[in-house]
C-alpha cells in the first residue's frame, strides 16, 4: 500500500512539473540541463618587454604573457567571446570545458605586437576596449608621465588585421573619463557616441563596454543599458555565472607582478 501510495505521488510531481514547464513557469536558462559556470574573465592592459612603457602593475613581459596562455592551454582551458557566454547565459547554449574570456583595456599597440602573435599561436580569442577617439595615437587620457608614460594605441590597420582573425573590439568610451565625475549627459554621450562610431569603423556590432578605470555607479550602468550593450565589465574582482549582473561583470586582473604559480592558483580559485 505505501509503495502504491509513493508511485502515485511521483506520477502527480510529473505531471504537474511538465505542465509549469509547458506553461513557461520553469526558465529554460535554470533548468538542471545548463550547469551555471563559475566563467573566468580576465583582465589585461599592456604587454610588452619595455620598462619604459609603465610599471608592472598595467604591463606585463611577453614571456609571462605566453607562459600564462600556455598554461591555460595545458590545463584545458578554451577561450569564449562575451558573445558565446552571453548566448549561453540567455538560452543554454553549452559553452566548451573549462571557459575563460581574455579582455585587453585601453587598445595599446603592444597587444598587436606581442600578444597577438601569442593569441594566434594558441588558437586562442580575445576581446579589446578601445577608446575611440585616440585610436592612431595614444593614451592621452594619463595625465601623470612619471607613472603612466606615453604609449602608442592600436591603429586601424591593426584594428582590422586582428578582427579578421577573430579578435573582438568593443568600447571603452570615447575619451577614457572617469564616468562617475560627469553629468548624465555627458555620461551617455560617452557611451553611446563609442558605440555608434565603431559599429561604423568595425561593420560589426559592438555589445560590450568596459567602464574605464572600474569606476560605475547605477546611474552610469543605466546610460550603458539605454545604449544598447548587452553587458559591461569592471574591475571588481571575482567570476560570473547566470546570476551576475550583466551591467556588473567581475573580472581577474593580471600584472606583471605575478608568476606563473599565483597564476595557476588564481585560475583555480585559490
Amino acid at each position: 500500500m505505501i509503495i502504491r501510495k509513493l508511485l502515485g505521488l511521483s506520477l502527480i510531481l510529473m505531471i504537474v512539473g511538465f505542465s509549469l514547464s509547458r506553461a513557461g513557469a520553469v526558465s529554460p536558462a535554470l533548468s538542471t540541463a545548463v550547469r551555471p559556470e563559475q566563467v573566468p574573465v580576465l583582465m589585461y592592459h599592456k604587454v610588452s618587454p619595455h620598462q619604459e612603457h609603465g610599471r608592472l602593475g598595467l604591463r606585463i613581459t611577453p614571456e609571462n604573457f605566453e607562459q600564462q596562455v600556455k598554461h591555460l592551454k595545458s590545463q584545458g582551458y578554451n577561450t569564449v567571446s562575451l558573445d558565446r557566454l552571453t548566448e549561453h547565459w540567455e538560452t543554454g547554449t553549452p559553452l566548451p570545458a573549462r571557459p575563460v574570456v581574455l579582455t585587453f583595456d585601453d587598445g595599446y599597440e603592444d597587444n598587436y605586437l606581442f600578444a597577438y602573435p601569442v593569441l594566434k599561436k594558441y588558437g586562442y580569442t580575445a576581446t579589446i576596449f578601445l577608446v575611440y577617439d585616440d585610436i592612431e595615437g595614444y593614451n592621452e587620457w594619463e595625465t601623470d608621465k612619471i607613472r603612466y608614460p606615453t604609449v602608442k594605441l592600436l591603429s586601424w590597420s591593426q584594428i582590422r588585421e586582428m578582427q579578421n582573425w577573430g579578435i573582438s573590439f568593443q568600447s571603452h568610451t570615447l575619451t577614457h573619463p572617469s564616468l562617475t565625475w560627469l553629468s548624465p549627459e555627458k555620461v551617455q554621450h560617452e557611451v553611446a557616441q563609442s558605440k555608434t562610431e565603431l559599429e561604423n569603423a568595425l561593420g560589426t556590432p559592438v555589445n560590450y563596454f568596459a567602464y574605464p578605470y572600474g569606476r560605475c555607479n547605477w546611474q552610469v550602468a543605466g546610460a550603458v543599458h539605454r545604449a544598447g550593450y548587452k553587458a559591461a565589465l569592471t574591475t571588481v574582482k571575482g567570476r560570473n555565472d547566470i546570476g551576475t549582473d550583466r551591467y556588473m561583470l567581475k573580472r581577474l586582473g593580471v600584472n606583471g607582478k605575478i608568476d606563473i604559480t599565483e597564476f595557476a592558483q588564481m585560475m583555480e580559485g585559490h
